[in-house]
């Protein structure tokens, strides 16, 4: 009896223990998995990593934050995940792959303008969508 309640007890430990692990993620401390990104070299004067990213659309420029927002056409481009972030006409949406008017456009020519640095740690960076029409208006 003192070995099963042993054994029943190991188990659950063993569950448990998994589950807050996974809470944490495969990731913890880690690099991100879907960053596409190169780390520059340290400055003395400045030691923290820098993170240079590099999009698929603009391969040769390099962005620094994690946002990059197409005033002309009002979507957003999230460096992180490499996803688009629009709106479709009810809700703004998250995908991979370009949206339909997107998909035509040549980027690199477009005007894109890098979002602050407090702005990086926002996963619901549509929220504050208003303000960047109204800051980042298309000239």
């Amino acid at each position: 009896m003192k070995l099963l309640k042993f054994l029943v007890s190991l188990f659950m430990l063993f569950v448990f223990n998994n589950s807050i692990l996974a809470q944490r993620g495969a990731h913890h401390g880690q690099r991100h998995p879907y960053k596409r990104a190169r780390m520059v070299k340290r400055s003395m004067y400045r030691p923290a990593r820098v993170i240079v990213y590099q999009p698929r659309w603009r391969p040769n420029y390099a962005y620094h934050r994690r946002w990059v927002y197409f005033p002309r056409h009002n979507f957003y481009w999230d460096n992180w995940r490499n996803h688009y972030v629009f709106w479709n006409g009810s809700i703004w949406l998250s995908q991979a792959t370009a949206p339909e008017p997107i998909v035509k456009l040549n980027l690199e020519k477009e005007k894109a303008v890098e979002l602050k640095e407090t702005e990086d740690d926002q996963d619901d960076i549509y929220n504050t969508n208003p303000s960047h029409k109204t800051e980042y208006k298309e000239d």
